[in-house]
């Protein structure tokens, strides 16, 4: 796996139980998408440009151990699949003090063409880039 986003959880993200709320899970897994999106050369550039689209089409999360205001937490990503028009991958939170997985979730976006919003294929070199990323016991 890849790192893709580091952080500090913040006292504004802490829930009326102590510990920091689903939103605060997902903010971190978005700010590692646009980091690996662009490390797979879907760049921010390239995607303003409307040279091609993504879709996100599913998410699952599961949480694993919580974390409260101050934690250091980085994001690790890796592949589980990479089809022609289809890219699954994992994000892992990561308590950085600890080294526990806090958090998971397995992403599913889908490549779309601007003009149809129809699913196209991944531009080679990305699809090329993303299977090298695949886990291996996924693979």
């Amino acid at each position: 796996m890849i790192e893709t986003a580091r952080g500090t959880v913040h006292e504004w993200q802490r829930d009326h139980m102590g510990h920091i709320n689903v939103r605060a899970y997902m903010e971190f897994f978005e700010e590692a998408c646009w980091q690996f999106y662009a490390m797979l050369g879907m760049t921010p550039s390239l995607l303003r440009s409307g040279a091609l689209h993504l879709a996100a089409v599913q998410q699952n999360i599961s949480y694993r151990k919580e974390l409260y205001p101050g934690d250091t937490v980085m994001v690790r990503t890796a592949v589980l699949e990479m089809r022609d028009k289809v890219l699954r991958f994992r994000h892992e939170l990561v308590n950085t003090e600890t080294d526990y997985v806090c958090s998971a979730c397995d992403f599913t976006v889908v490549c779309l063409n601007p003009e149809s919003r129809k699913s196209q294929a991944f531009p080679p070199e990305v699809a090329a880039r993303a299977r090298e990323l695949i886990l291996p016991e996924t693979a």
